[in-house]
């Protein structure tokens, strides 16, 4: 039997306890290699030297310190070499062979090297080492490289030491080598489409993706739906992923830039067009999409040439006009299109998504050079009436919706507006240390000259609300958890925490090597969030940071900070969101809004939330 057929089956690796058998021979450490096409790449440093230090205590010596017996239990697999001559590749193992290299590096560890009085533990220093000789148990064996893979990937996997991507890995590397999904399923008693997901993974991550995962920015799931995309599409959502977004948000995204068969016109079958089933792919339930994008939209308007020509030959319409789209709603562009003039014979506007497909018609709006003839035609037709009748005519003017002078806007987006403001002002502050010292000592003084605060030398810092860190704030608070190590640690949060080690602060942060520098950065952390933020979220802000915000000029960062998002605009009413409107450019601003629902206002803004974000525009209740 092969050694190929011998692991067909999910049954334990077999890892033999060290004994002068046939099979397993002592290879010394010097004569072993790791292999590439391992795919566990992670290893825990503190588990190793743990596991270093037990591996020392097993061990045998003679009287003059040579190693009689080995302290390695569960014998390692390998394969000879075929790049260095003499070596042993890896197979199975590697953590043990980490250890040992720790030990023939020497290891300090902390070892119990008595009692005092009370029975509490004395912790004294050892130090480990072993020469390279130290002999390591193998069982060494003729492999391929998917052999190898397939021992490597056993053992991690019953031992539960592999990441999910780690997992991905090796199943794309198997599959690369020649396995099937069936038989790689079968192998690691995992179900095909889990195999082919797995493999999709590690093959569409991509870099960013994979260093996101890896720090722990973003979920499995998300990096599924990244992997699934490619080109720009993957770029995109792994941006919006970084920032914070949903899995949800992210498969709308997909949606958005792809071109769903539930919206083809023609007929599908008979296209013999390549279908993506959603179910069985990456992202669940998503929907199914056309494989070749370019010939499905090329089908697709083809089929609206033909209702076209229907509805022109209805004769119900001034002109029939086919308009391709790059918005995923099929929305027409509110610069080209303008509401249909009073007494204008209506157009129809056969819409098409070129991103997504979706198509539309609208009878509402017609385009804007046609608008504008229609009323220099209505014009000189009045003043032509007016030279024979004597009165003079007037045209009609369209306008939106007339809004409440004083609509209501809900606390809720208050509280987003004032976060926008506050991350952009602190976010400026944690890389300005010296500013954040100017505006202490300038409480300071009202303090201790005015006597208007709590005495001399005493600093009250007020409780203000939650406001998520700044990316300078966090990047501030990890150089200052390294630099005074002993008294300061970081929260899953990105925040420093005391580590209450019984460290005494004051001297931790006077100690000789501390530098100024270092202690304006401590500064700057434990005040720049006091500023930006005040006790009312409803108000607007106070006089004194509105004259900060322009002296730092923070307008842009306030952009960057804000995202015009479903749950700020519903923080809105109907009324207050078309006042939003009318503040909005007049080539940006939504149009059709006459017998809109909220929901739908909603949607239409959204659709120009990137332009809008891209000429400047900002609410009126994001500014300073």
């Amino acid at each position: 039997m092969t050694t190929a057929e011998q692991m067909t089956g999910p049954a334990p690796l077999r890892l033999v306890t060290p004994d002068p058998t046939a099979d397993v021979v002592n290879i010394p450490y010097s004569r072993t290699c790791r292999s590439s096409l391992n795919p566990r790449k992670r290893f825990d440093h503190d588990k190793l030297v743990e596991l270093a230090a037990s591996i020392f205590q097993r061990t045998k010596f003679d009287d003059a310190g040579n190693v009689i017996r080995t302290g390695i239990e569960q014998n390692l697999i390998g394969r000879p070499s075929a790049k260095e001559s003499g070596m042993i590749e890896l197979a199975a193992g590697e953590r043990r062979q980490r250890a040992v290299e720790l030990l023939v590096q020497g290891l300090t560890v902390q070892v119990q090297t008595g009692e005092d009085a009370n029975g509490r533990p004395i912790m004294g220093e050892a130090f480990y080492q072993v020469p390279d000789s130290y002999p390591l148990p193998f069982r060494i064996e003729e492999m391929t490289d998917a052999e190898l893979i397939e021992v490597a990937t056993l053992e991690n996997s019953q031992r539960q030491d592999m990441t999910p991507m780690e997992e991905a890995d090796a199943f794309l590397a198997l599959m690369a080598a020649g396995r099937t999904a069936d038989y790689v399923a079968t192998k690691y008693g995992k179900h095909p489409n889990t195999v082919k997901s797995r493999a999709q993974l590690a093959a569409g991550l991509g870099r960013e993706g994979r260093k996101l995962l890896d720090e722990g920015a973003i979920t499995l799931e998300h990096a599924r739906v990244i992997a699934a995309a490619s080109g720009a599409m993957k770029k995109s959502l792994t941006e919006h992923a970084r920032n914070g977004n949903s899995i949800s948000t992210l498969k709308n995204l997909v949606k958005a830039g792809a071109f769903l068969v539930e919206h083809a016109l023609f007929d599908v079958e008979a296209s013999g067009l390549r279908i993506d089933e959603g179910g069985l792919g990456m992202l669940g339930d998503f929907p199914a999409k056309f494989a070749d994008h370019k010939t499905a939209l090329n089908r697709q308007l083809e089929a609206l040439e033909l209702i076209k020509a229907q509805e022109e030959g209805s004769g119900k319409w001034d002109k029939v006009e086919i308009v391709p789209v790059e918005s995923a709603y099929a929305n027409l562009p509110t610069h080209e299109w303008v509401t249909l003039p009073q007494g204008m014979t209506p157009n129809l506007a056969l819409i098409c998504s070129t991103a997504t497909g979706k198509i539309g018609q609208s009878a509402l709006y017609v385009r804007h050079a046609d608008a504008q003839a229609f009323k220099r035609g209505q014009v000189e037709k009045a003043r032509a009436e007016a030279e024979v009748t004597g009165e003079a005519g007037s045209g009609a003017v369209t306008a939106y919706p007339a809004a409440n002078t004083s609509p209501k806007i809900r606390e809720a987006a208050h509280i987003m507006a004032h976060r926008a403001r506050t991350r952009a002002i602190q976010g400026h502050l944690a890389t300005d240390p010296r500013m954040c010292l100017a505006l202490a000592c300038e409480s300071l003084a009202k303090v201790t000259i005015s006597r208007n605060g709590g005495g001399a030398m005493e600093i009250h810092l007020r409780g203000v609300k939650e406001v998520p860190l700044t990316e300078e704030g966090r990047a501030l608070a990890a150089e200052l958890a390294s630099t005074f190590a002993t008294v300061f640690a970081l929260e899953e949060s990105g925040r420093l925490t005391s580590r209450n080690f019984g460290f005494d602060v004051q001297e931790a942060l006077t100690a000789p090597a501390v530098q100024t520098e270092d202690l304006l950065k401590l500064f700057a952390y434990l005040t720049h969030q006091q500023v930006g933020d005040w006790d009312n979220s409803l108000n607007p802000a106070p006089r004194r940071v509105k004259a900060l915000a322009e002296r730092l000029d923070v307008t842009n960062d306030v952009q960057e900070c804000f995202t015009l998002s479903t749950s700020y605009l519903e923080g809105h009413t109907t009324d207050a969101l078309l006042k939003l409107i009318e503040t909005m450019p007049e080539a940006f601003r939504p149009v059709g809004l006459t017998k809109a629902s909220k929901k739908e206002i909603v949607g239409l803004i959204l659709e120009k939330a990137s332009a809008l974000k891209q000429a400047g525009w900002l609410p009126d209740l994001v500014k300073f």
